[in-house]
């Protein structure tokens, strides 16, 4: 065989290789995804809001930079407080790789700190605002039979609540979406992140993982007013119109955490420093064991309730926005 032909029988190898491959197709369902925010895991800049329209001019804010920490948004959701849809439709991946395209759009925040206004201590709720953030998009490409990776951007438009400590009546309300004078609505951006289906092809079960599960049905107060606007769509599973859709872990067995680091950090741009993220693994207690009441004269057997392992979380330095969310 001349080196010509050897070339070209290289070249057709390298274009087979290329073609995507046939694979078990999983079709991924609209649904819910929730982040946690750890303590201290964010910072907002007050000195980007309107805080004088309704404050009064000259008024003296300390700190100005406001550490924040995740606040649950209703006790049916564990520790989640940033709370997402993915809208329809349903999509099947039938190749790897494959890449599709989702709508997505936040629908609960809730992040709390407390800073000082004329010398008076606030409570701080960072909420939505009254107004919707709108839609953006995940852009989801499959690389392993379970998951892949994926990129996301959606914009994000808040509400500020202050209330007096000690005096609740005092409450002043900073609406982005209704006043004059606050930035543009934030965008979050992240890239990379990784995705996986659960009880897809190689059947990754996120009970085993400790993820907070999200059921359809859940009024949730997003804006932060005393009424619940938005009301759970929760996650498909195998069996109905597709397989639920979850964040934070490497899309092939053991499903260890993605990247190894279980958080991230990514920009908010003048609304914030930095936020971390991290999976809102709320572990369900588990009847391990039985125990005898006391002062029981019977000594009847109860059961002893034994809360299950979460994953550990390893908080590492990374160099990309990376949310991780489940």
């Amino acid at each position: 065989m001349n080196k010509f032909a050897k070339w070209a029988l290289a070249g057709l190898v390298l274009a087979a290789a290329a073609v995507p491959a046939m694979a078990v197709p999983i079709t991924v369902a609209p649904g819910n995804d929730g982040f946690k925010t750890p303590a201290t895991g964010t910072k907002i800049d007050l000195s980007v809001f309107p805080i004088n329209t309704f404050f009064g001019l000259g008024a003296v804010v300390n700190p100005t930079i406001v550490p924040l920490t995740g606040a649950p948004l209703t006790g049916a959701l564990g520790s989640i407080d940033t709370l997402l849809e993915r809208y329809p439709p349903s999509v099947t991946f039938n190749l790897i790789p494959e890449t599709h395209t989702f709508s997505v759009e936040i629908k609960g925040l809730r992040l709390k700190g407390q800073t000082t206004i004329d010398g008076l201590n606030y409570n701080l709720v960072v909420a939505l605002s009254e107004t919707p953030s709108g839609p953006g998009t995940i852009t989801a490409t499959r690389l392993t039979p379970d998951g892949g990776r994926f990129n996301s951007s959606f914009p994000v438009l808040p509400k500020l609540v202050f209330t007096e400590i000690g005096n609740p009546a005092n409450q002043v309300v900073i609406d982005c979406g209704l006043v004059a004078g606050c930035p543009a609505p934030l965008t979050l951006n992240a890239s990379n992140v990784c995705w996986e289906v659960a009880f897809g092809p190689n059947n990754f079960d996120p009970a085993t993982k400790g993820i907070t599960p999200i059921a359809a049905g859940i009024g949730v107060d997003g804006t932060f007013n005393g009424v619940n606007e938005y009301t759970t769509v929760g996650r498909k599973r195998a069996g109905f119109a597709g397989l639920a859709f979850h964040i934070g872990y490497i899309p092939s067995p053991p499903w260890g955490l993605c990247g190894g680091t279980g958080t991230s950090q990514h920009d908010h741009a003048v609304y914030s420093l930095t936020h971390t993220s991290a999976p809102a693994n709320d572990c369900p207690p588990t009847q391990t064991g039985t125990g005898t009441g006391a002062g029981s004269s019977s000594a009847v057997a109860t059961p002893t309730a034994t809360a299950l392992a979460c994953p550990a979380v390893v908080i590492q330095p990374v160099d990309k926005p990376v949310p991780i969310e489940n």
